[in-house]
């Protein structure tokens, strides 16, 4: 149900080395609470999305079959399933906790910086939204939402002066 193995193996891979070191500066209860936020935000982001999505769809097609339209067009985009939104959080939390970080990610023969990896990473999901590829059931908007409450969050906790949330240079 979650976009096959690998999909599944990737963010479980990315939740074990990019979370157990945010769970050691935090500590389990922030941390825990981080993740759900993450995936509770990606999740409104997505569904969102997807009622914007649908409500364009049903203006394009005017009063033609519309009841019969309303309820396929809804059925087709109303499953969100998986932690993947939870999991951009958490990567974009290692980021900007550690922007100089050098990660070696594969393919590339080089160390990149974590604060490149992730902005890298936020760049494509926002391409392969918009883009919307025939065939894509990958809800990319859930994965930026994802970052995008873990940020709101981030924040949040900076503001609050709590040291244990400060950025690190």
């Amino acid at each position: 149900m979650h976009g096959g193995f690998t999909h599944l193996f990737f963010n479980m891979f990315a939740l074990w080395m990019f979370g157990r070191i945010l769970e050691t500066v935090w500590g389990p209860k922030k941390f825990l609470l981080y993740f759900l936020v993450c995936g509770v935000g990606a999740g409104l982001i997505q569904e969102l999305v997807q009622f914007i999505e649908v409500q364009s769809i049903l203006s394009d097609l005017g009063g033609a079959g519309l009841d019969y339209v309303k309820s396929s067009v809804y059925n087709s985009r109303a499953y969100t399933v998986g932690a993947s939104g939870a999991v951009y959080g958490i990567l974009l939390a290692f980021g900007m906790l550690f922007p100089n970080e050098k990660l070696f990610i594969i393919p590339f023969p080089f160390p990149i910086k974590a604060k490149y990896f992730v902005i890298g990473y936020a760049l494509i999901e926002l391409y392969s939204g918009i883009g919307n590829a025939p065939g894509d059931n990958t809800a990319h908007f859930a994965h930026l939402g994802g970052m995008i409450f873990g940020l709101i969050l981030i924040l949040y906790w900076r503001k609050k002066g709590n040291d244990r949330f400060t950025f690190r240079s």
